[in-house]
């Protein structure tokens, strides 16, 4: 099989110096990439600098990338070039990147400025002026290469990123799609329940669904959902790792 695979955390840029990231190893990814490949598959590895990847051999090909852009842009380009049979969608994707930052005193200039031009607005003449307004200073230019520390407040404004996981059966119609959601401290019935939900949203084969409180070491509670609703539960990532192979596997398996 031809199997794509992202896997670490994604970054997105303050200046040259500073970013917001978060704290994925992408040991889990590693580890499933490394099962696949035992197993005699190809495996496209999408990564970041900061993650563990697997060690360099014939059927691994690692395709480096930063930002939530970076990521969708690669997968584009991997997307035009082949038809995976699986896409293991194991990356944490940033839910927001940067859009500019301002120091406080910026901040309080640009806005005086717009307030200014209102006279005796209603409530809601002055929500919809404060939202368009903040939409003006978010498009305000960064071309600082390192923000200046002086100032006591910094403010960073922050839009949303797209949803990778949505795109992947659009480009991808053929490939079993395996997504991954990450909760903290719920239930195992809340776990399960939106995990369903973000597979169904998606049209995904598969959702690992797991919970940040039962992570320590090797020790990794998973849940893995298929389309059906049928769970299936490992406590270690190589458990994990084995799960996942198997049932794509045994799933393009049928497919032929």
């Amino acid at each position: 099989m031809n199997i794509l695979i992202t896997a670490g955390g994604t970054s997105e840029k303050i200046d040259n110096v500073r970013s917001i990231t978060n704290h994925s190893t992408g040991r889990l990814g590693k580890i499933i990439a490394e099962t696949f490949l035992a197993q005699g598959h190809h495996v496209t590895y999408v990564t970041t600098a900061q993650a563990v990847r697997p060690a360099e051999q014939e059927k691994l090909t690692i395709v480096p990338i930063e930002t939530t852009k970076d990521l969708q842009e690669a997968l584009l380009e991997q997307f035009d070039q082949t038809a995976f049979d699986s896409v293991i969608h194991s990356m944490a994707v940033s839910d927001f990147t940067t859009e500019t930052t301002l120091s406080e005193e910026e901040f309080i200039e640009q806005l005086s400025a717009k307030l200014v031009e209102l006279e005796q607005p209603t409530k809601q003449q002055l929500k919809e002026f404060l939202h368009q307004g903040l939409a003006e200073i978010g498009e305000t230019v960064q071309d600082q290469k390192k923000i200046p520390s002086k100032t006591d407040r910094l403010l960073l404004f922050l839009k949303k990123n797209p949803k990778i996981i949505a795109m992947l059966r659009e480009k991808q119609p053929q490939a079993i799609v395996v997504g991954f959601k990450l909760l903290v401290g719920v239930s195992e019935e809340e776990l399960i329940q939106v995990g369903q939900t973000i597979l169904e949203k998606n049209h995904c084969d598969f959702i690992l669904a797991n919970d940040l409180e039962t992570i320590q070491g090797d020790q990794h509670k998973g849940i893995l959902i298929d389309a059906t609703g049928q769970t299936q539960t490992a406590q270690t990532k190589a458990e994990i790792a084995r799960l996942i192979v198997e049932n794509v596997e045994n799933k393009w398996r049928n497919k032929k």
